[in-house]
């Protein structure tokens, strides 16, 4: 009797050492015969998203219209880089309907393009005196805005050929995007500004425009 009960204790006892044997090796898995053991770590970095623009120059169109010029041109640009990776838009409005005035005292109407909202060949009726705008550059639509490389002529005032114009409006229009991360120089857009008088006067004086440029990234 008392040999059956010390056997049933050493099994027991060797039952034990072996559940302790495994659970160790469980829980310690860096202690090895093995001749190499390796662990690995994640590094994060994050790269934020941001746009920039440059400093649009201020635009005096020529020639001066009056008397004996009825046309004038203009121009001005923007340079816009960002990294985001959707890209960016660059819109345009004007601060007042219509965009171009003298006080109170007279103002050019906005170009009326046609269809309404789609720019067109610069075409101005008579008795009518207008205000409008084209651009061009690499991230302009030429089947939009035209397949034009400048803004035309400052000795005459006549637009460049193969441009398309539109009238100016209080809300943003897009004229320049991108679906992807510019150089860090940027990109340049540029935009064409134009006036004419058709068989009417402009009072004399000087009519300005403010025209807000703004960058967003897509």
């Amino acid at each position: 009797m008392k040999k059956s009960f010390l056997k049933k204790i050493f099994v027991a006892s060797l039952m034990s050492l072996f559940i302790l044997q495994a659970f160790y090796f469980a829980v310690e898995p860096t202690l090895s015969d093995a001749a190499t053991v390796n662990d690995s770590v994640v590094v994060t970095l994050n790269v934020t998203s941001g746009v920039s623009i440059s400093d649009g120059a201020n635009s005096t169109m020529l020639p001066s219209i009056g008397i004996t010029s009825d046309r004038a041109v203009g121009s001005s640009s923007w340079t816009v880089a960002t990294n985001s990776v959707t890209g960016y838009t660059l819109a345009v409005k004007a601060s007042t309907t219509p965009a171009l005035r003298n006080g109170s005292t007279d103002n050019f109407a906005d170009y009326t393009e046609s269809p309404s909202g789609t720019p067109d060949t610069w075409s101005v009726g008579s008795g009518d005196k207008e205000f409008g705008y084209s651009a061009y550059g690499a991230n302009v639509a030429t089947g939009t805005w035209g397949t034009h490389t400048d803004c035309g002529n400052t000795g005459t005032g006549v637009v460049a050929t193969g441009s398309r114009y539109r009238g100016f409006s209080t809300s943003d229009v897009t004229i320049a995007s991108l679906s992807g991360v510019t150089p860090v120089a940027g990109i340049t857009t540029n935009i064409c500004f134009a006036a004419q008088q058709n068989n009417v006067y402009a009072a004399s004086g000087t009519y300005t425009a403010t025209i807000t440029a703004t960058a967003t990234a897509a």
